[in-house]
């Protein structure tokens, strides 16, 4: 058991519950708009400087670091504009695994070879079937 399950381990389930939810909406907030850790625990969380020590060995700056909502898009773009047609690269942005191809991918379906992530397009739904 770690130090933070013996925090709360003198709640009742519906007050974590309740307070989880509050955190993971707080935290939701801040990836919409990401800034910096103090900005989350300060002014989406409402601590005082007293709580920058406690929550950043609890893993918060962690996630100010890595909470970037637009990341994934951003890189799918670059890689778009610069025509880097690698299938690992394309993947792992969630982009069409279709060669030439670099909208977003939103199927995922087995065909003959492997299984596929690609756009509505170039799936086995859309109007080029493999």
């Amino acid at each position: 058991m770690s130090e933070f399950d013996e925090l709360v381990e003198k709640y009742d389930y519906q007050t974590k519950l309740d307070i989880a939810a509050w955190v993971i909406s707080k935290i939701d907030e801040h990836g919409q708009d990401p800034g910096s850790f103090r900005g989350l625990i300060y002014g989406l969380l409402g601590f005082g400087p007293d709580a920058y020590v406690p929550l950043y060995h609890a893993g918060g700056m962690n996630i100010t670091n890595e909470l970037d909502y637009e990341a994934i898009e951003n890189i799918r773009k670059v890689i778009e504009e610069e025509k880097i047609d690698n299938h690992k690269l394309k993947r792992a942005v969630r982009a069409c695994d279709e060669p030439g191809c670099y909208a977003p991918a939103s199927c995922g379906w087995p065909s003959e070879s492997e299984y596929r992530t690609t756009c509505y397009e170039h799936s086995k739904f859309g109007k080029h079937e493999e």
